[in-house]
């Protein structure tokens, strides 16, 4: 079997056995934690001539066609903050976040189709941004779910990762799960959760990210100096070196512009 063929086998058998959620009895934004949910990213460059706060009215805009609509999305924009650009290589200009049950996209999309408010709003945002549309499953591994339901201004910590050579996906999840029983004495985060790319994603930067939210920068900060100070980078390294290859981990702000409730 070739490497490309071992790859899509590798991957299909990743996310079948890791797809699976963790056993949660919670529910947020409408959507079931114990299963696996729904996020999709626009990656956008802006505009000559436009800037964020162009891209953020207009998600505000689109937040409110979301609801107008009664659709059972949420979504959210991520600006840069602590990125992998620099003058050489540049990171997107802005992420736009549409969260939700898997099938609340599909009927989420059709009203949105039907709509002249939301086609007016597509409209706009082609003007705006050069955006690419990608679609992950999720999978929710911690989830203070009061805390999520009191923020609206957040931060995002994403770190892309690829399994080793070797390393099937049970010995991955099981290291997931022995890590999250060790820290959560540790967790300044109100959410974690693991995404695996499906569709537009065949440039993925790994097999799957980590997504980890704070409700401040005060709490970011606070697992910054658990890693520096607190014991916690060895759990890191051996991560490192034992278990992924990651791309590290880059920040972005996010604000919510529309949830649905529970």
């Amino acid at each position: 079997m070739n490497r490309l063929k071992m790859s899509i086998v590798f991957l299909v058998s990743f996310l079948a056995y890791y797809g699976g959620a963790d056993d949660h009895a919670s529910s947020y934004a409408g959507m079931d934690l114990s299963a696996r949910v729904g996020l999709q990213y626009e990656v956008c460059q802006l505009r000559e001539g436009k800037t964020l706060a162009d891209a953020n009215a207009l998600t505000e805009q689109a937040g409110r066609e979301f609801e107008r609509l009664g659709m059972d999305l949420g979504i959210i924009m991520l600006n840069p903050m602590f990125d992998h650009g620099d003058a050489n290589n540049l990171s997107a200009d802005y992420v736009i976040m549409v969260f939700g049950s898997i099938p609340a996209f599909g009927s989420g999309w059709d009203l949105w189709g039907q709509s002249k408010n939301a086609q007016k709003v597509m409209s706009l945002r082609a003007e705006i941004g050069d955006c690419h549309f990608k679609f992950n499953h999720a999978v929710m591994k911690h989830a203070d779910v009061a805390a999520m339901e009191r923020s609206t201004d957040r931060l995002y910590e994403i770190n892309w990762c690829t399994a080793k050579p070797g390393i099937t996906p049970q010995q991955m999840k099981a290291k997931h799960d022995t890590w999250l029983d060790a820290n959560k004495s540790n967790f300044s985060s109100i959410a974690w959760s693991i995404i695996f790319p499906r569709l537009g994603q065949a440039n993925a930067p790994g097999q799957y990210a980590h997504m980890f939210v704070y409700d401040s920068a005060a709490a970011l900060m606070a697992n910054q100096e658990w890693l520096a100070n607190g014991g916690g980078w060895a759990g890191v390294q051996d991560y490192y070196n034992s278990y992924a290859d990651c791309s590290g981990p880059s920040v972005w702000t996010g604000n919510i512009a529309y949830r649905p409730s529970n």
